[in-house]
């Protein structure tokens, strides 16, 4: 059964994880040694707590962004699907004397999103009162961490097929072309869409920016040239979101003061309006909050990401 995402403001939903994998990072040093490869501080990702990072080239573009949880004995990673080997790539040739390994983990992977998350996970087990933890469910462990795939937030979940199987279907699931459109409200960009290995993390938007990379922190690979755009305090294009009456042709040319700025990459009905929505990346001239553009004939207004609060002031999420 499937649901609109716009009930997120009402009860929690299943989202299709099959575009994710998901990695463990064990041993002594697995956190000193993703200090030096990863865009973000994680000295402070200690049991429980999570955050999220890039993983750069030397030239600065992105090999992978990952979202990161800290159990006791291990750090649990996902990313793109199409990503894991570039991830497990880097963590063997980068890897010296260094206690650290990096494998595909043995579980499977639900993510249960909405604002009636907890209440709704917390008639089955109780949730963690951190970001990460183990949960018990039927004498089997499983793994509860703290997740921002929709505006709304939720938890992902670690199982064995089993139990991973068993919550997922006491949950409704949510359609492609509504998790679709939370994604872009939220601001959360896809690889191989709206990102790739020609993009640099800072033209992905300030909101991505602030969540993925620290500039206090000490080396990593990619960290000269992340500085030296952020010494010069901009990049030439930038991530964003889009507001129109009328639905935003994807892939189509982004046209302001009669020339080409950029592309669109995502497009989706909004979820909370009777409007449309859509991401692109353009040259800053246009990326300015309030700008007005034209894509296939259809004028839409700039707007930074996340979209979230233009989605508040007609849902009250």
């Amino acid at each position: 059964m499937k649901r609109p995402m716009r009930d997120l403001s009402f009860e929690a939903v299943l989202l299709d994880t099959s575009e994710w994998t998901c990695l463990e990072l064990h041993g002594d040093d697995r956190l000193e040694w993703l200090q030096g490869q990863a865009t973000n501080d994680v000295r402070g990702l200690t049991p429980g707590k999570s955050l999220s990072f890039c993983l750069c080239e030397p030239n600065g573009s992105l090999l992978a962004v990952l979202d990161a949880w800290a159990l006791e004995d291990r750090i649990l990673l996902t990313t793109a699907r199409e990503l894991e080997q570039a991830v497990l790539d880097r963590v063997e040739r980068m890897t010296i004397l260094e206690d650290v390994t990096a494998v595909v983990s043995s579980k499977f992977l639900v993510s249960i999103q909405g604002v009636g998350v907890d209440q709704a996970l917390g008639e089955l087990f109780e949730l963690p009162s951190a970001e990460a933890g183990t949960v018990r469910l039927q004498d089997g462990g499983v793994f509860a961490l703290r997740s921002r795939r929709t505006s709304a937030g939720g938890w992902d979940l670690w199982a064995d097929s089993t139990l991973a199987n068993e919550i997922a279907q006491r949950f409704p699931e949510a359609s492609v072309e509504d998790y679709e459109a939370e994604r872009i409200v939220a601001g959360i960009p896809k690889w191989g869409v709206d990102m790739g290995p020609k993009t640099l993390a800072p033209e992905l938007g300030p909101d991505f920016e602030a969540r993925h990379i620290s500039y206090q922190k000490g080396c990593y690979t990619g960290q000269e040239v992340l500085m030296r755009i952020h010494s010069r305090g901009h990049t030439n294009k930038t991530w964003v979101g889009l507001l129109a009456s009328s639905p935003v042709p994807l892939g189509a040319s982004v046209e302001h003061d009669g020339k080409s700025v950029g592309m669109v990459s995502s497009s989706a009905a909004s979820p909370s309006s009777p409007g449309f929505i859509a991401a692109a990346t353009l040259r800053n001239e246009a990326a300015q909050e309030g700008e007005q553009v034209t894509v296939g004939g259809v004028e839409a207004t700039v707007r930074p990401f996340p979209l979230a609060r233009d989605a508040s002031r007609s849902r009250g999420l």
